[in-house]
């Protein structure tokens, strides 16, 4: 049957069969994810030299299911984007069908780069500078938790904030928007970047900067592919003409 021709209900149906499929997957990874959580957590904990500390048998749960849950999340990823482009094709018409699988591709690995850029440079970077500012006048002892918690809060917002350039290139693309938009309102986008720096890390003015000068060069980046991409329609456009 044309996806045209489905009610709301087929749709609501076909809707709830994909979501389940999507959430059945999930649980399996994330249950042999918890089968393999101490390695994980001896990965993900393997550059901090300090001996991490717990308060009690329920952090030890909790950090198992937070790492578990990370993998889960990462590794359903694709397999939920392939959910919902299935389910949103029928109704794009074949160019646009064409634009969105086209950049599918380069958002999952924008994600996969941000995640790595803020696991072994951003967080590394950050925890140095942090603790050399109490070096001498604090004894510093970090609980596991405080140790994933800002892990995650400075590698995850910069997973997500990489996709920015596949996301304007895609709106280029579509042409809802353009490079000339772009670098009129940069000096209000580079206020907007610095509010969402200082939402999305930890509250101090060292994360927030080193959050803030990736966000600016990605925005940078995405102004030079929105050109790159503008210039290909223009010439592609001087060439119908012609012909």
């Amino acid at each position: 049957m044309d996806r045209k021709e489905l009610t709301i209900v087929e749709h609501l149906v076909e809707f709830r069969k994909r979501l389940l499929a999507v959430v059945i997957c999930f649980f399996l990874v994330f249950s042999a994810s918890l089968l393999f959580a101490d390695q994980i957590y001896q990965y993900v904990t393997q550059s901090f030299q300090q001996k991490l500390i717990v308060l009690g048998p329920n952090d030890i749960l909790w950090i198992y299911i937070r790492l578990a849950s990370l993998m889960a999340f990462t590794i359903t990823l694709p397999y939920t984007v392939y959910h919902i482009w299935s389910f949103i094709k029928p109704g794009l018409k074949k160019e646009e069908a064409r634009a969105v699988f086209a950049y599918i591709p380069a958002s999952f690995l924008c994600f996969l780069v941000g995640l790595a850029f803020g696991f072994y440079f951003v967080t590394p970077a950050l925890l140095q500078v942090l603790l050399g500012l109490g070096e001498g006048l604090f004894e510093t002892q970090l609980t596991a938790q405080n140790y994933l918690s800002f892990v995650f809060q400075t590698t995850l917002p910069l997973a997500l904030i990489f996709e920015l350039p596949v996301i304007i290139a895609f709106l280029t693309s579509i042409g809802l928007i353009g490079p000339e938009l772009l670098t009129a309102y940069r000096r209000y986008a580079y206020f907007i970047l610095l509010v969402l720096a200082v939402i999305l890390t930890p509250a101090d003015f060292v994360s927030d900067l080193a959050m803030t000068a990736p966000l600016i060069l990605l925005y940078e980046l995405s102004i030079a592919i929105s050109k790159h991409i503008m210039k290909r329609k223009q010439k592609g456009e001087r060439n119908g003409n012609l012909t």
